[in-house]
């Protein structure tokens, strides 16, 4: 059976989430904003949560805010959505507590869909589209609600380079805390994480093309040591182990 090697790895980073295709994964602790899907080639993926038990799966979630580190032997992807694709991950999670195996109909999709594309996963627009099409098969299984239409601005003005979400706040006319209010409710963090978790996805994409410290400060980082100590919070690996395996 063909297997990954080391020039066929890579990783994809886009406004909406990030993709990375891997031989073997092992990361430290982290909690990222994001909704965490993580599915095995070969072999089962291993989630160890503190104070829980290990989780292993060939698809295994692990929901946004939840601490945790990954182990998987073998070739492995695993992709990372924006906390407002997070909603669609969330049902499945209700109850459980923490990370969980993906079984029955849309895990096998999951899986499959992958197996299907095994031998082109350096190609970066192949790890775009299984990054969309999961995302497609997740809205799917569970529809969420629009958020709010003054929530929706505002999420506009953030991801729109040059926008002033500042001004796009004040349209709203809502108040200080019923805007932090709504924006929980209908996209799963706050405002200001948010804006980190941006700055942070902005800052990994950049160090494909710029230095570490230069893409840090693009971000809005203060320095490189910002930059890093939120990449391993939030990730779980430093920005150099990021940057090695960057696609454009």
């Amino acid at each position: 059976m063909e297997r990954l090697n080391e020039s066929r790895i890579g990783a994809v980073i886009t406004e909406a989430f990030a993709v990375r295709a891997s031989t073997a994964t092992e990361s430290t602790l982290h909690a990222q904003h994001g909704a965490a899907l993580l599915v095995g080639l070969d072999g089962e993926v291993t989630v160890r949560e503190p104070g829980r038990a290990s989780v292993r799966g060939r698809v295994v979630v692990v929901p946004p805010h939840q601490l945790h580190a990954v182990a998987s032997p073998g070739p492995t992807l695993g992709l990372l959505y924006d906390p407002e694709l997070a909603a669609h991950v969330a049902s499945y999670s209700r109850g459980r507590g923490g990370a969980f195996p993906l079984e029955g109909r849309l895990g096998e999709r999951l899986g499959a869909a992958l197996t299907a594309h095994r031998a082109s996963l350096s190609r970066p627009e192949v790890l775009a589209g299984l990054a969309r099409e999961y995302a497609n098969w997740l809205s799917q299984e569970a529809p969420r609600a629009e958020p709010d239409a003054r929530i929706a601005r505002v999420l506009e003005a953030l991801r729109t380079p040059g926008a002033d979400w500042r001004l796009a706040v004040a349209r709203t006319r809502l108040s200080p805390a019923h805007l932090r209010a709504l924006f929980v409710r209908d996209v799963g963090v706050p405002l200001r994480t948010f804006q980190l978790w941006r700055r942070l996805l902005v800052a990994v994409a950049a160090s494909a093309r710029l230095d570490a410290t230069s893409a840090a400060h693009l971000a809005g980082f203060a320095d490189l040591a910002h930059f890093s100590r939120t990449c391993r919070r939030m990730l779980g690996y430093s920005p150099t182990a990021l940057r090695s395996g960057l696609l454009s």
